[in-house]
């Protein structure tokens, strides 16, 4: 019986392979995104859940010492002996920084720019880091560098190097270590990133403090939390008991946005959630197509069901009947979404940064959910298709024209309200994107950044500055000690004894040509120099402590006086308000700012890079602009422009899937009127005016819910930015427009054969 019904079951997919095409297509498109999505988001949740002591491990976080919202994940290093030595709670503590300025040299090739942590040695006690080779016990001592599996690659091409000697290079001394044991990449994610591991003894001079993970000997992290919050001789970075300290368990790590550190990766829990959202938006559209197109299929076999039923079919067996043919729909739908995947996966890891890896949906808990998605989807299939077969009449099913199959336009529109809303969020962030990359900044963006390479190479760099004056396409050159977004230092003026009352400065420095290379905008008074001592202030800070004429003044907190005032200008990024700045006039500074201008910026860098040599000779050319500068800073804005926008796109699709059922629906049930009107004298464009109507009508109700919402999510959104764009009439004109034109392109499939069909073949009977 099964292999009758199952070889019936195919004929039919076979004489309707157009229909059945688009139901599968449908189905193959939602489980993609499902199947990347549900991987994606159990992933990253599962993220440092490898550790076995991950519910005793704490991450510690410090109060803002310059008065900020944020935490600050650098903890000083007294604090380790003052915890160990005062708490019984706490087990262990491990500390670990990054060492800049890292150059590893082996078999005759240098490496830069690597990630290199100087750490404690409890660090593999306390971390469940996987070693493929080496002893984790011992490996982490003075005279030993432990590798990860990727750097072993890089250096030596193979990963078993235990014993091997590599030296290492940093500005002050160069070091011969033995590699004593390699990293393996652990099968989950991991908040922290790194190269290479040391032990703080290492660099003795260097270390004073990091990152901090304390080990409890149970979950007492809130008591000791305020045990060590009340204590007066608890070590901060501004004096004993001045800050206050907060355990955030290890899991929370990878989500917290406090952690900034170069060797630390973050997600942001908005990214999480909009990832949540969309999974459930896209399978809601997706099964909702399915199990429409699915229905709409049986309507087309009215006949088949009637003849079955009047010859005395059972509940059971039609319910049998109607899990297999879900059943070979959604195996069929799943074995291509599974090629889909497989091909899609590295496209989704590099445009998202994510590391997915095809073997990763043999995780339990993604077949689980998945297994779960696809269980919902197939008996919602069967059980609403045998509950509308068998409420209908035998002779109504056998009667064409009599019956039809009508599904929810209530659903329907919620397809287009959540695809339009997608349109207008996508649009405002492309908008909001575009404003960032090119808004003005109050100072020039076209700025080449050279960085010297140590402390010790800062005398050269006024050397290169006359020589790079001379190049083509240079118009000024500065000796600076960073620019406006990367290279600034926020510091801390008390404003009283007491140190209550105090505001957190921005300070730049730069020599004579500084002004003039940023281009930035003097109000009034003048730069300051070697030989007239002074500082330069912005507007915000003359408004901030309502200075009026401000030249000759004492800035606020010092003894410096004020030499002149410029615009505002951006400082970090147009996601906050421009702070108060501070300008010092510093010939001495370790950056040199290169204003430039023309096309052939390759021949500029060539230049560059040939001086560099002469000048450093044993350092690489490293280089960046303030324009990528500027990019970094909206990486998650970036990610989340780049989630909505794919998404939106694939919501269309799905919802054209949709609109298609509706359409041939619609049409299947309407074939008789139109042939009366067409022999009447309907002209084409009246039947496609007919026909069209019912749709225009739902995806204006669909727009007219979708505006307030997407007005909502995207102001909410905006609310990030200092700077940002107005949310007007035409980021919502734009979205309806778009979806509407993909919809009509939709409905010219059905319509167009509508108006060529002969009236005579659609008002006769079978």
């Amino acid at each position: 019986m099964i292999n009758h019904n199952l070889k019936l079951i195919l004929r039919n997919l076979w004489n309707k392979r157009v229909y059945t095409s688009v139901i599968l297509l449908s189905l193959a498109v939602g489980f993609v995104c499902s199947n990347i999505l549900i991987s994606f988001l159990v992933y990253e949740t599962n993220t440092d859940k490898f550790h076995s002591k991950q519910d005793r491990i704490f991450q510690m976080f410090s109060s803002d010492p310059m008065g900020g919202n944020h935490r600050v994940a650098f903890i000083p290093d007294q604090l380790k002996n003052f915890l160990t030595m005062n708490y019984a709670e706490v087990e262990n503590i491990c500390q670990l920084y990054d060492i800049d300025n890292i150059s590893i040299e082996a078999q005759g090739n240098t490496f830069h720019d690597l990630d290199v942590l100087s750490v404690d040695s409890s660090f593999f006690s306390m971390f469940d880091f996987p070693i493929s080779h080496g002893d984790r016990s011992s490996c982490l001592s003075l005279g030993n560098i432990v590798l990860s599996k990727k750097m072993a690659m890089i250096l030596f091409g193979q990963t078993n190097v235990v014993g091997n000697e590599i030296a290492l290079h940093n500005p002050d001394t160069t070091q011969l270590l033995t590699v004593a044991a390699v990293v393996d990449k652990p099968d989950e994610n991991s908040h922290l990133n790194f190269d290479a591991l040391m032990v703080h003894s290492a660099f003795p001079s260097k270390w004073w403090g990091g990152a901090s993970y304390v080990l409890l000997n149970n979950n007492t992290s809130k008591s000791l939390q305020q045990k060590i919050n009340t204590d007066d001789q608890r070590p901060s970075l501004l004096g004993p008991g001045k800050l206050d300290y907060f355990l955030d368990p290890l899991v929370n790590s990878y989500f917290n946005t406090d952690n900034n550190m170069s060797f630390m990766k973050t997600r942001s829990p908005m990214f999480m959630n909009v990832g949540y959202i969309i999974c459930a938006l896209i399978l809601f559209i997706a099964g909702f197509n399915f199990i429409n197109l699915f229905l709409l299929f049986w309507q087309d076999r009215s006949k088949e069901i009637g003849i079955k039923k009047t010859l005395g079919i059972t509940p059971q067996s039609l319910f049998r009947y109607s899990i297999l043919e879900a059943g070979v729909y959604i195996f069929i739908g799943y074995l291509l979404s599974l090629v889909v995947t497989l091909l899609t996966v590295p496209v989704f890891n590099s445009v998202f940064e994510a590391n997915l890896s095809p073997e990763y949906f043999l995780n339990m808990k993604v077949v689980t959910l998945i297994g779960a998605v696809l269980f919902v989807s197939g008996t919602l299939i069967v059980l609403l298709s045998v509950s509308k077969q068998w409420k209908m009449k035998p002779i109504s099913l056998m009667s064409k024209g009599t019956h039809k199959v009508v599904f929810s336009r209530a659903l329907f529109t919620i397809q287009f309200v959540i695809s339009i809303t997608l349109a207008i969020c996508s649009i405002t962030i492309i908008q909001q994107m575009h404003y960032l990359e090119n808004a003005p900044l109050g100072f020039n963006r076209n700025i080449i950044q050279l960085s010297t390479p140590d402390k010790k190479s800062k005398n050269m760099l006024p050397i290169m500055k006359q020589k790079i004056i001379q190049f083509p396409d240079v118009n000024n050159v500065a000796l600076s000690s960073g620019n406006p977004i990367i290279g600034g230092v926020i510091a801390r003026y008390n404003l009283d004894m007491d140190n209550d009352k105090f505001y957190t400065p921005y300070l730049l420095g730069g020599d004579d040509d500084f002004i003039k290379t940023l281009d930035l905008k003097l109000v009034e008074g003048e730069f300051p120099s070697e030989r007239n001592d002074g500082k330069l202030v912005n507007q915000t800070l003359v408004r901030q402590f309502n200075l009026k004429d401000p030249i000759g003044k004492q800035v606020p907190g010092t003894n410096d006086i004020i030499k002149g005032v410029v615009e505002d200008f951006t400082c970090g990024s147009f996601k906050q308000e421009i702070p108060p700045v501070i300008i010092s006039y510093n010939n001495n500074g370790g950056v040199l700012l290169i204003d430039y201008s023309g096309g052939d910026l390759s021949k500029l860098l060539l230049l560059l890079q040939s001086e560099w040599k002469t000048v450093f000779p044993y350092y690489p050319f490293n280089y960046h602009f303030i324009q990528e500068d500027i990019a970094k800073k909206y990486t998650e804005e970036s990610f989340f422009f780049r989630i909505i926008v794919a998404f939106a796109v694939i919501s269309m699709i799905l919802s054209c899937f949709g609109l298609f059922a509706l359409s041939w629906a619609v049409i299947q049930s309407r074939t008789k009127e139109m042939g009366i009107r067409k022999i009447l004298g309907a002209t084409s464009l009246d039947i496609v005016n007919i026909l069209t109507l019912t749709f225009t009508k739902r995806i204006m109700v669909a727009f007219i819910i979708a505006v307030p919402i997407g007005y909502y999510l995207m102001n909410q959104w905006l609310t990030r930015f200092a700077n940002k764009i107005e949310l007007n009439v035409w980021i919502f004109s734009e979205a309806v427009i778009l979806v509407t034109l993909v919809a009509l392109v939709t409905l010219s499939f059905q319509t167009i054969k509508a108006t060529m069909t002969n009236p005579i073949e659609e008002i006769k009977d079978e």
